[in-house]
């Protein structure tokens, strides 16, 4: 093998190792766990303390509390198979358009067992309404 064909593979090769590398870098540094709040409750909050929380749940009506001033938002979450499981949730930003009462959401951030509260830095809220196919009544 000539030496410039051995220079070009070795430097193929750094460079495919060191897009790998990035690759990995990316995922593992931005992958978040995808739960319930039933799942958040139960688990191990120890377990997530490197990584992000992506939860999952419906706004209970009448939890919210939203402080315009310094863009604060409280309300409560519940699961959305098991009603019981519910946590609070705090989340400092914009209000997206859709979000209200009854809405299902899906916040990013961390947990904290002790006081049952969810510190949201994302919170994304679902619109189904918007998708839902227009029920007429009629059967064929």
């Amino acid at each position: 093998m000539k030496k410039s064909v051995k220079k070009t593979v070795i430097a193929v090769m750094l460079i495919v190792a060191g897009v790998g590398f990035l690759i990995y870098k990316g995922i593992s540094e931005t992958g978040v766990y995808y739960l319930t709040v039933n799942e958040v409750i139960a688990a191990d909050p120890e377990s997530f303390n490197d990584r992000g929380i992506r939860v999952s749940g419906k706004v209970v009506e009448g939890s919210t509390n939203y402080n315009q001033r310094d863009l604060l938002l409280t309300f409560t979450v519940r699961d959305l198979d098991d009603e019981t499981k519910t946590m609070k949730v705090t989340y400092t930003g914009v209000v997206p358009d859709a979000f209200k009462p009854d809405v299902e959401v899906i916040l990013e951030g961390s947990y904290d067992r002790e006081s049952n509260t969810f510190s949201a830095t994302t919170l994304l809220a679902k619109c189904p309404s918007k998708y839902k196919t227009e029920e007429t009544g009629e059967k064929e």
